[in-house]
């Protein structure tokens, strides 16, 4: 499963227009790239609002957003506070909603395990051999966030991680309820007690206090809570290969290039990248200290504009 919304913002720019079109092309080489490495797979794209005439792949099914919610996701929709410092609240809602709508095409369409891909994720081994009971996430070492941008999983898994989306925010909007009838002293004028309690309550669920809570975060809490429905970390799975959770993240252990990119304001940011090494047995990290090669199994293009390297990947890995 693949998702792609819009980006909600009404004022885009041209650069962020001109961003928005290589972020697309590039999901598209991608989504294609998936249809012809797994021909007997079925592909699905949740989108809204793209032009996919372009997208004739014979095992792509194209799924349109569902307009008609069901109760749990307008339960969620209602019970929603916003914590993100600067982070557009339609935007951060919308790494929430993806769960649902990923949820409902499952139920439509009679599908009991899958596989969900950020659009700038790209998937390069089979994963048939997982066991479907168990979720594979990857989760940072020391991180109290989970990284979606791969997540293998089945449909029952998944409604109970949907559920407790929808519990976690009633808890939030409980403790708001009690905080705006206690009404112990006089509210900042930035956060009434309402949004003061939420806050707590959101901060004693973790370690240290968040600027920001995406869906990240809930997968954090609920492997958390649950741990024995996940496998170990993808990281580094059984035979030292790697489904690996950020191009640009973490990249310390590894052999490293610079790479030059503009953000959507065009602004051009240097930062280290772990470096691809093409072998036979396919695309692989370098160690830095040992030079051993690791490879990989499913490669995140992230942060920002490493997206637009999917396609020039892509021509070399097919070069192998």
């Amino acid at each position: 499963f693949f998702y792609h919304k819009q980006n909600p913002s009404t004022n885009i720019s041209q650069d962020t227009f001109d961003y928005n079109k290589l972020y697309v092309d590039n999901m598209f080489a991608n989504i294609t790239f998936a249809s012809k490495r797994f021909p007997h797979s079925r592909i699905f794209l949740i989108e809204d609002g793209l032009n996919t005439s372009n997208l004739n792949l014979p095992n792509l099914t194209i799924v349109k957003q569902y307009k008609n919610l069901s109760p749990r996701h307008r339960d969620f929709l209602q019970n929603y506070f916003h914590l993100y410092s600067g982070g557009d609240s339609k935007l951060i809602t919308t790494f929430f909603e993806r769960w649902f709508y990923v949820y409902e095409a499952l139920i439509a369409y009679g599908i009991h395990n899958f596989i969900y891909l950020d659009s700038d994720c790209v998937l390069l081994e089979e994963t048939t051999l997982h066991n479907y009971e168990k979720i594979g996430h990857n989760h940072p070492p020391c991180s109290e966030d989970c990284w979606p941008n791969m997540v293998m999983c089945s449909i029952a898994n998944l409604n109970k991680f949907l559920d407790f989306i929808c519990s976690f925010y009633q808890g939030v909007q409980q403790h708001m309820v009690e905080a705006g009838q206690k009404q112990k002293s006089t509210p900042s004028p930035r956060i009434p007690h309402q949004g003061t309690a939420a806050i707590k309550y959101i901060n004693s669920f973790f370690d240290k206090p968040r600027t920001g809570v995406c869906d990240m975060a809930l997968w954090y809490l609920f492997k958390k809570q649950n741990p024995d429905l996940f496998i170990n970390n993808l990281t580094i799975d059984h035979d030292d290969s790697v489904h690996e959770w950020g191009l640009g993240h973490d990249a310390t252990p590894f052999t490293t290039m610079p790479a030059q990119k503009p953000n959507p304001q065009g602004t051009l940011q240097t930062i280290d990248i772990k470096q691809i090494f093409y072998t036979e047995d396919g695309p692989c990290f370098e160690k830095k200290d040992t030079k051993e090669l690791i490879k990989i199994k499913s490669l995140h293009f992230s942060p920002g504009t490493l997206k637009f390297d999917i396609i020039p990947f892509i021509e070399e890995y097919e070069k192998i």
